[in-house]
């Protein structure tokens, strides 16, 4: 008993108020503040009480925020009278029921998220990055165009659509290609487009194919780089040179 006595004059103790008489001033002569027009103005004209935010100075750039924001905002309200012109044309009064209501609000949310997983699934689809970062492990797929005519084509069909032209200086070319792409088959040569004739030159080492290739090279030279009507006849004789060289071409190994 005596311990919650104790307890209890502790408790009283921590609640207790310490009640203070309010002393009131009644000797002090006071005088009411008054406020004339010309102090009032003086307070106005007074910038530490001026507390509204300071304005914008207009300039090109708070211009055109505020026509982008003009232009946003508008093409929104455009889109948003479309979109209910649409579907009142569509379902009539019949749109402000509660179902079609919920359908109108969640369907352009829907849309989009579709429209995202399409850009996202069209770019891993195309994999454009991974065609930069392979581009250099994959340089073969990038021809120049003799590349591409000597590795992709059937340069004898573009010899015959030469000669049935009557481009006797382009069918020269296309025989000489024939003839790289002959030795290249018989891995005499190893052809690259950057080769001068004379990197082939050294690369051949039997002396009469070596002979026979520097003697249709200096033909295909003159009649291609030469700056004159190049005739059948022409033609003829540069083909003979070739077919001599093709001849002692060994099979393809």
């Amino acid at each position: 008993m005596l311990i919650s006595a104790e307890i209890s004059s502790a408790q009283d103790s921590l609640y207790k108020v310490d009640v203070q008489e309010l002393q009131y001033d009644t000797n002090s002569v006071r005088t009411p503040v008054t406020l004339d027009k010309e102090t009032v103005e003086n307070y106005k004209n007074d910038p530490d009480f001026n507390y509204e935010p300071p304005e914008e100075s207009d300039n090109w750039w708070t211009d055109f925020k505020s026509w982008i924001s003009d232009v946003w905002n508008g093409f929104w309200n455009w889109v948003g009278n479309l979109w209910n012109s649409f579907w009142q044309w569509l379902l009539g009064d019949t749109q402000n029921t509660p179902f079609w209501s919920i359908v109108i609000q969640v369907l352009p949310y829907l849309i989009l998220a579709i429209l995202i997983a399409f850009v996202v699934w069209l770019f891993f689809k195309l994999n454009p990055g991974a065609r930069l970062l392979y581009s250099k492990e994959k340089p073969g797929v990038f021809f120049s165009e003799e590349e591409e005519i000597i590795k992709t084509r059937d340069i004898k069909k573009l010899i015959d659509r030469a000669l049935r032209n009557k481009n006797y200086r382009l069918a020269v070319r296309y025989y000489y290609l024939f003839i790289l792409k002959k030795l290249t088959d018989a891995a005499l040569i190893e052809y690259e487009f950057d080769k001068t004739n004379s990197d082939y030159f050294a690369e051949i080492t039997s002396e009469k194919l070596n002979t026979g290739f520097r003697k249709a090279t200096n033909l295909y030279d003159y009649i291609w780089y030469g700056n004159f009507t190049v005739t059948e006849s022409d033609f003829n004789k540069a083909q003979s040179t070739f077919q001599q060289l093709e001849q002692n071409i060994p099979s393809k190994q």
